[in-house]
């Protein structure tokens, strides 16, 4: 799949509908997968007892009596309350658990891996009126393969970038703001793929030398971070974070990203253990990723300082220890993305293409 199917695709899959923009960047350049997380299924109304049927037997019952007529009574007993459905969703922690064990198998011959795809993120400008942007940015990246020495490098937006108007109303502030292109608007996150929405400090330290038990790791990540950056916590110094499993998940899954990750198989199975026993992650009710594609997904919600409540996801390509994409879904807004509504995708990942190679 090439750059320009997957931002097809990923324009397919936004809901929200918008108006064309004269002159504006093609939108199967420029959308990102907008959608609602977790729908709870409709409950069915109970159904209604027939009233007047229970008085026309009590009524009979009387006149039966009165006659000298003789009543039988059978005991209606209530039929036994049904069993509750069976989830066919997979345990977070069993998918985890073998996603391990696959990270562990023998990997594809080549030194670098060598990574294609996209992100997506919203983009909100403040003149004329203030309006929010769709971006897309073409991602390339190499990596050193399975934790050999040296760096790789990545590239965003080289091969393009498009933007494209959040919503109608959006789209009239865009066109009187001179429908600026993605070269004059605000720039990107200044390190890495995704905005950090939740200000957090990074684990910097060698997976290699975490502990193999994955509470014990989970420990060990958190005193790194603690005895460097450190966390703060209202403002406040803090030996560790608000919400530990929640700034574990979004480090473990930053770990794992497959544009960016250098780990060795074994260090990849030790980060999805120590992700397997963390509380909070659930299972998302999907067979596909937002591209149509055969995935797990998995999410975390938490709390952030700016930007209210969001649900951290990743898909993982169905029988693969490969993360191909990830979103950040606000479930509601916060001081940052006021504008926003509940179940827009504040950024995305999309991987399209992964080769091995011994050319870096």
């Amino acid at each position: 799949m090439n750059d320009q199917d997957a931002m097809a695709r990923l324009a397919a899959a936004n809901p929200v509908p918008v108006a064309p923009v004269p002159g504006s960047a093609p939108s199967s350049q420029a959308l990102f997968c907008l959608r609602t997380v977790l729908a709870q299924p409709p409950t069915e109304p109970a159904p209604r007892r027939n009233r007047a049927r229970r008085l026309a037997i009590a009524a009979a019952a009387l006149i039966l009596i009165a006659g000298g007529g003789t009543v039988v009574v059978r005991r209606m007993d209530r039929p036994p309350a049904a069993a509750p459905p069976v989830s066919r969703l997979a345990a977070p922690s069993a998918v985890l658990t073998t996603a391990a064990g696959l990270a562990r198998q023998d990997r594809e011959p080549g030194q670098f891996v060598h990574v294609a795809g996209t992100a997506g993120r919203v983009v909100h400008v403040n003149s004329a009126g203030g309006y929010d942007l769709i971006r897309v940015d073409s991602v390339r990246g190499v990596q050193p393969a399975e934790g050999r020495p040296g760096e790789g490098w990545l590239a965003i937006g080289e091969q393009g970038s498009s933007v494209r108007p959040l919503t109608a109303r959006d789209a009239a502030a865009y066109r009187r703001d001179g429908s600026p292109d993605p070269a004059h608007l605000p720039p990107g996150p200044k390190a890495g793929l995704t905005p950090n929405l939740a200000d957090d400090p990074d684990f910097d330290g060698k997976v290699g030398e975490l502990p193999d038990d994955p509470a014990a790791a989970a420990t060990a990540m958190i005193e790194q971070v603690a005895g460097g950056a450190g966390f703060l916590v209202g403002g406040t110094p803090s030996p560790a974070p608000a919400d530990g499993p929640g700034w574990l998940f979004r480090q473990c899954t930053r770990l794992l990203d497959t544009f960016t990750n250098s780990l060795s198989g074994t260090d990849r199975a030790k980060i999805f253990n120590t992700l397997a026993g963390l509380s909070g992650i659930r299972t998302l009710d999907t067979a596909t990723d937002p591209m149509g594609r055969p995935a797990v997904g998995l999410a975390y919600t938490g709390e952030t300082p700016r930007f209210g409540l969001i649900d951290w996801q990743i898909f993982l390509r169905t029988g693969s220890d490969r993360i191909d994409f990830t979103q950040a879904v606000v479930r509601r807004p916060g001081p940052a993305n006021r504008t926003l509504a509940p179940g827009s995708v504040q950024y995305s990942t999309a991987v399209t293409d992964v080769v091995h190679s011994d050319t870096p």
